[in-house]
């Protein structure tokens, strides 16, 4: 059962799954996993040793949740939706490479150091999407409160259930994929139409 509970192969699919919810929001995911760490709560990796030993101070966990309650309540104002989300945009793309880096802190520094890395692109792929998937701010406001409120519930749930079967972040790291594809589809389609249109 280590293997699915309590080995890199499972922290791998945990910070992967991590980084897709710091996409979406920047503070929530590792807030949550410095807590976890902390309270050495299911399967969440053991910070203490690794370069990422800090986020456990009291403190600076009090701090990151404190960040997190302040990004729920600006994200649910559509008249700050441009500056909040070019604020927010390269904030989250670090923050999901530092959540994948400091849950595979404990297996050493490649693993850190790639895993990291990986954690930026698919933070970004993540961040994207949602924001192809978000509502225009400029209509109602009420479909935009609404996003924002599924998107809150997503990662709430998400860095529960990813500390508890570390295997499904591996799912909505696939899921990403997918949606990212489907996005790019879209897009295409509609290019072409408008070409269509012009010519």
């Amino acid at each position: 059962m280590d293997v699915v509970f309590n080995s890199i192969y499972a922290r791998a699919c945990m910070g992967a799954g991590l980084s897709v919810l710091s996409g979406i929001r920047a503070f929530l995911p590792v807030a949550f996993l410095a807590l976890y760490s902390r309270l050495h709560f299911a399967s969440a990796p053991t910070l203490e040793g690794t370069p990422f030993e800090f986020l456990e101070r009291t403190w600076l966990v009090a701090v990151l949740f404190a960040l997190a309650v302040i990004e729920l309540a600006l994200d649910k104002l559509p008249a700050l939706a441009q500056t909040y989300n070019a604020v927010m945009r390269p904030l989250k793309v670090l923050f999901g490479g530092a959540a994948f880096a400091a849950v595979m802190a404990p297996d050493g520094w490649i693993a850190m150091a790639v895993c990291g890395v990986l954690g930026l692109v698919i933070a970004g792929l993540a961040e994207q999407v949602r924001r192809s998937l978000r509502p225009d701010a400029s209509a109602d406001v009420g479909p935009v409160v609404l996003m924002s409120i599924y998107e809150d519930l997503v990662v709430l749930v998400g860095t529960l259930v990813f500390v508890l079967m570390p295997l499904i972040g591996a799912l909505l790291t696939c899921f990403l994929v997918l949606l990212v594809y489907r996005v790019r589809k879209i897009r295409a389609r509609k290019h072409r139409g408008l070409r269509i249109l012009k010519g």
